[in-house]
């Protein structure tokens, strides 16, 4: 098994340097699909490319872009909040904890604006970005403010001459393990942990779960919103939604274990993760099969005519025989499930 994996990883490194050629052929061939990817995969894993598949480590996007990436942070801001139950004023002294940031640091920096006392973010692939455009969404970001939150903010982030985090307020740590930071960013030591279709990217989330475990406070929070999709790994050749379940496990892990491709668990698997931490817990539905949009109102249970057609039914019907084993046996509800809000509480006051 081992010897055919390193066979097909440097038979189709070459083969991702000529994309549109073979991209035609990707579209009507399952395993081809599965052994570019494994090719993609495997620069990762012996360090020819750091960045995560579809995603550049320096970015200086146009000026345009920038009232729809404040608006998004916002929004992404008010997610958290609203259900962790909070109103802005309850942010004073709080501590925050932002996986997965990407290019910016925005959210955590409107939590300091709202008198959270520190706030950091984790990211895997992207470092903290300096570039013009960013000086500028800060900028922007920072007018949106009152006059008392731009002081606030001020005290986490520096503008001029260079932008920069002043340490005892805000922190951003690049190219690190949550586990391997536990110790630096102190356990115990945080109000909210939160991410926006981060956690579908670790391949084994159990150590990341239990990190988050050990850095919350007794009464402490997780809100993660979680994409259950492909990420287009087979449904942009036009196979069926659910198509990468059907990939045995050996095979799977060699396409996404590097690359921060989905981890394939599903809506059960964090039901367990809250109940083996003894967390209380709610999932709402973001995102359901055979749906194109997501749901308007997360909603925590959902309903056959109103919110799925018997159509997405027969889609799971048909794929039950192909699906890997782990998969196999998962009712319907929970393969129809291609979104969630995990909001999560730890036991104490």
């Amino acid at each position: 098994m081992k010897k055919m994996l390193v066979a097909i990883t440097f038979s189709f490194a070459a083969v991702l340097l000529s994309y549109p050629a073979w991209k035609p052929i990707a579209k009507r061939n399952f395993w081809f699909v599965i052994a570019t990817d494994i090719g993609a995969d495997s620069l990762r894993r012996i360090g020819w490319t750091s960045a995560q598949i579809g995603q550049a480590s320096v970015l200086n996007p146009p000026e345009s872009g920038l009232a729809l990436d404040i608006a998004k942070t916002q929004a992404i801001y008010r997610t958290y909040v609203s259900y962790a139950g909070w109103t802005d004023s309850q942010i004073a002294g709080k501590r925050i904890l932002e996986l997965g940031p990407g290019y910016h640091m925005g959210v955590p920096l409107l939590f300091a604006a709202h008198g959270a006392t520190f706030v950091a973010g984790l990211d895997k692939f992207v470092p903290f970005q300096t570039g013009p455009y960013f000086g500028r969404f800060y900028s922007r970001l920072r007018d949106t403010l009152s006059n008392k939150e731009k002081a606030d903010f001020d005290s986490a982030i520096q503008l001029q001459p260079q932008l920069a985090l002043h340490p005892g307020r805000a922190r951003y740590v690049y190219r690190r393990e949550l586990p391997d930071v536990v110790g630096s960013l102190g356990s115990g030591a945080f109000d909210l942990i939160g991410s926006n279709a981060v956690i579908e990217e670790m391949y084994n989330p159990e150590p990341i779960f239990q990190a988050q475990d050990r850095l919350l406070r007794p009464g402490g929070l997780m809100v993660h919103k979680i994409d259950l999709r492909d990420y287009g790994m087979f449904t942009r050749y036009g196979f069926p939604a659910l198509e990468f379940l059907t990939v045995p496990e050996w095979a799977y892990r060699h396409m996404a274990e590097a690359s921060g491709q989905p981890n394939r668990r599903r809506v059960n698997y964090y039901r367990d993760v809250a109940r083996r931490l003894g967390y209380t817990y709610t999932i709402y539905v973001t995102q359901i099969l055979g749906v194109e949009k997501e749901l308007i109102s997360p909603k925590q249970t959902i309903q056959r005519k109103l919110d799925y057609s018997d159509s997405s039914l027969e889609e799971i019907r048909e794929i039950r025989p192909r699906l890997a084993a782990q998969f196999r046996e998962l009712g319907d509800e929970d393969l129809l499930v291609q979104g969630i809000l995990f909001v999560a509480r730890k036991p104490g006051p």
